[in-house]
């Protein structure tokens, strides 16, 4: 009862900070909701090393140049449209007119140029850098051997030409890229851009504007009434952060209005009310374990491959979410997406073969301790984890699984920003990982915009802020991804990613756990309710209230 009168004055102060940052006066300025998700925002600029939590508010405030459609087709978004030369090199841009920053300023060429030249930055570590490194010059403004990038140009007010150093069929997808405001950000060095006062008050050009940052608590917006696009009808969003039994608590009493990633242990009681019910949809997102190459025992493939045939999918799959939210899967490229191959190497539930590689590998057990040893040294593996209901599940049957062929496993839990930028991306992404960094962890990966997106965490790569942080490295992967861009035909691209999900299969960087089907928690207010794997609110023009 405490708990919900804490959570109940919290909200209220929360709404009366929007009706004041809307100038109200106190006065109801009109619809409002509150969304919930379990994991606080990290950054507001939507260049800084982008992630789902992020972007589920990020997406309500800026814009992107184009935005794929319901059937990953892109279209244009602040690009009105745009022409593509017939060698495939040159991308001509055509703009709106009339677009607005949330600070009153117009929109134009200028803050394309800025955006894309910026990722291409020295000094950018944002993550988004592989967007723009195919333009004519990026290598080169990069390596701080020129003062521009040569491939992008402003032609006029409202277009810009970009030239590319050869065709690639992913570039239309890499345009699936926030902008920016040249006239706020000109000044600040893109490495300092996380600590920017733009990334706690950021100004874009989308439906809804920045009101304030609670830090733990909450994001409040209101909505931008000189949006160019469709404009919603709901005019306050406040994004609420909190465990997930006291979310879940707030939507069953009818205190938030949407609560994104509801529990699968949750549904049925959610179900069970008549002021609430479920939204399923398709994501398109592989939960995995990654597993870092530089540890000792990670590095060998017999132990990998011991790990992946101590676990029983199928059995973590059905207790946890069942058939109608979660399959089984095997390739890390998700079922549901055309660059799936169903004929990936398949590690089946056999712990006697994942005792038996153990020992192939040098590991004794010790009968006193029921684990493996080798040189002295316990098999311990840490598993880190951002905090969830059913992570928390899952995680207990793996560790159940592991245990019971003699491996030692200790859960690290801990909030997605922990873990993405202390471990995976140490010191905010300034440090390289290291066989210290972390052993396994898990994850979701989806895929925003086309499979050339996992290029970055499966190409050799090293350094600062390097999304490959398990370090995998193999050249025929390598050179599969760079060939995959060079392919005009959809078909042949295809098999290029085929054949890359067969090899990282046989490598097995990563044990691909499950696909799933995501489930928003929805109160009865909320009418014509629509998500899909862009984000639960990418469509919220869509959305209507019944008061």
């Amino acid at each position: 009862m405490k708990k919900r009168m804490r959570l109940l004055a919290l909200l209220l102060a929360v709404m009366m900070v929007v009706l004041t940052g809307c100038g109200s006066g106190g006065e109801d300025t009109g619809s409002s909701i509150v969304i919930g998700q379990s994991s606080e925002v990290a950054n507001l600029n939507p260049m800084i090393q982008p992630r789902t939590p992020d972007s589920n508010v990020q997406c309500l405030i800026f814009d992107f140049l184009v935005i794929p459609d319901e059937n990953l087709n892109y279209v244009g978004d602040l690009a009105e449209s745009w022409d593509i030369s017939d060698d495939g090199t040159v991308y001509t841009f055509h703009l709106h007119e009339g677009v607005k920053w949330h600070d009153g300023e117009d929109f134009n060429a200028d803050d394309v140029v800025f955006t894309l030249t910026s990722l291409a930055s020295p000094e950018y570590t944002g993550g988004n850098e592989g967007r723009v490194m195919s333009i004519v010059g990026a290598a080169e403004y990069q390596a701080g051997t020129a003062d521009s990038v040569e491939g992008i140009k402003k032609v006029d007010d409202y277009t810009v030409e970009i030239t590319l150093t050869s065709p690639n069929a992913a570039f239309l997808s890499n345009m699936y890229v926030a902008m920016l405001p040249e006239h706020i950000l000109a000044g600040e060095s893109p490495a300092d851009w996380g600590n920017d006062d733009f990334n706690r008050s950021p100004i874009g050009t989308g439906k809804y504007k920045f009101v304030e940052w609670e830090s733990g608590q909450y994001i409040s917006l209101e909505l931008n009434e000189d949006y160019f696009g469709t404009k919603p009808t709901i005019e306050n969003v406040v994004v609420q952060f909190g465990a997930d039994t006291t979310l879940v608590a707030a939507l069953l009493n009818g205190e938030i209005d949407v609560l994104y990633n509801l529990p699968a242990s949750e549904i049925e009681n959610v179900e069970a009310v008549d002021n609430a019910s479920v939204y399923n949809y398709q994501m398109m997102t592989v939960y995995y374990i990654g597993l870092n190459q530089l540890d000792p025992a990670l590095g060998d493939y017999r132990v990998r491959q011991a790990l992946a045939h101590a676990l029983d999918k199928q059995t973590i799959v059905d207790t946890v979410y069942g058939a109608e939210y979660a399959s089984v899967c095997e390739d890390v490229f998700p079922s549901n997406h055309w660059s799936h191959n169903p004929d990936v190497t398949v590690y089946e539930y056999d712990p006697e073969k994942s005792i038996a590689l153990l020992e192939e590998a040098g590991y004794t057990m010790n009968e006193s301790t029921g684990y493996f040893e080798k040189d002295g040294q316990t098999l311990h593996l840490t598993y880190d984890m951002s905090t969830s209901t059913d992570g928390r599940q899952v995680a207990a049957l793996i560790q159940q699984y592991w245990k019971a062929i003699g491996v030692e496993m200790e859960v690290i839990e801990q909030d997605f920003a922990t873990l993405a930028y202390s471990k995976l991306l140490p010191n905010n992404a300034t440090e390289e990982t290291t066989a210290d960094s972390f052993q396994c962890y898990t994850l979701g990966f989806g895929v925003e915009a086309d499979p050339e997106e996992y290029n970055a965490y499966f190409t050799t790569s090293t350094g600062a802020g390097s999304w490959n942080f398990i370090h995998y490295s193999n050249s025929e992967v390598d050179a599969l991804f760079q060939q995959q861009l060079l392919e005009t035909d959809p078909a042949a691209r295809a098999e290029c990613f085929h054949q890359i999900a067969k090899l990282i299969s046989d490598d097995l960087p990563w044990i691909p756990l499950y696909n799933r089907v995501s489930s928003a928690g929805l109160s009865s207010r909320i009418d014509n309710f629509i998500a899909d794997f862009r984000g639960i609110n990418f469509q919220i023009e869509k959305w209507t209230l019944t008061e």
